[in-house]
């Protein structure tokens, strides 16, 4: 596989996308190896994450265990274990998809569900949806955001296993009160026919 210098070009912008949060002294080293990385070098680093994409395959087909929140004919959506924020789930398409635009409608669909009840389940007003390349795949991020903005290259949280088990009950098992309403019968009124009566003429 021989990478074209648009294709060098976008890999070095995305690892440069993932450093952008990283302290300043930091940042500028692993700008400086970012740039000097070598056509041969991105190429290694491609096939290293393409022979490591098995593991979205391997949660969807529940080989390895994963805190599943709900699932379609087309994907699953499992909550993150490295999460932006609290509640972060992501949605991995059941066939694996290379570009973004390849997502469905009924993916999309399914997501925006999901965001939807996540929503109701937090309690917040925003969870962004934004799509991501890992491990050579899309999949969809969907990210509760309480008091800041935050997108898919923030930094991510450690969050201890009681903490996800926590959150993970919380989200499956929220069930949306619906209001009653009431029905109010109206009285029907009865039509009452009077008969007439012709008169005899004697």
């Amino acid at each position: 596989m021989t990478l074209t210098s648009e294709q060098i070009k976008e890999l070095k912008k995305q690892l440069s996308e993932q450093i952008k949060h990283l302290p300043p002294e930091e940042k500028t080293e692993a700008q400086k190896q970012i740039d000097e990385m070598s056509s041969q070098a991105l190429e290694t680093m491609l096939k290293q994450q393409q022979s490591a994409s098995s593991i979205f395959r391997k949660i969807v087909s529940k080989e390895i265990p994963s805190k599943i929140i709900d699932e379609s004919p087309d994907a699953l959506a499992v909550l993150e274990i490295r999460p932006i924020s609290k509640g972060h789930i992501i949605v991995i398409p059941k066939k694996a998809i290379s570009e973004a635009k390849d997502v469905s409608k009924k993916i999309l669909d399914f997501s925006q569900k999901i965001a939807d009840k996540l929503s109701k389940t937090l309690k917040i007003e925003k969870i962004e949806i934004q799509s991501s390349s890992q491990l050579g795949e899309v999949i969809i991020n969907l990210i509760p955001i309480y008091d800041k903005p935050l997108d898919i290259n923030s930094p991510r949280i450690q969050e201890a296993e009681e903490e996800l088990e926590k959150i993970h009950t919380k989200i499956i098992s929220f069930k949306e009160i619906k209001k009653e309403t009431k029905v109010v019968k109206k009285p029907v009124k009865k039509k009452i026919h009077i008969l007439k009566i012709k008169r005899r003429i004697p």
